[in-house]
């Protein structure tokens, strides 16, 4: 999990590069059922290791999940340093869990 003023900045930079409007709104956990078949139903929570975010990837550390068009999730190696996030569409999300 990323301290808020790393967080912040993450957001900021996602927003510039995408041209998105990010909400404020701090994301815990997303329950995705993918829309992708050979992606399975899947738990993503902040300062887990998540499995099937790439069709072939290792298991990856989620850092951060935001919200905007779509749910981007942030990993190490993915939304972090400039390289792109995780996309998931709002119909593959079925619920999202706000951080306390």
């Amino acid at each position: 999990m990323l301290p808020d003023d790393e967080l912040e900045s993450l957001k900021r930079n996602l927003a510039e590069t995408f041209g998105l409007k990010i909400h404020d709104k701090k994301i815990r956990a997303l329950k995705v059922n993918s829309s992708y078949h050979w992606q399975p139903p899947m738990l993503i929570e902040v300062g887990k290791r998540c499995a099937h975010l790439s069709e072939e990837g290792p298991s990856e550390d989620v850092v951060a999940i935001f919200e905007s068009t779509a749910f981007l999730v942030c990993t190490p190696e993915h939304g972090l340093g400039g390289s792109l996030p995780y996309f998931f569409s709002r119909p593959d999300v079925r619920r999202v869990f706000e951080a306390d």
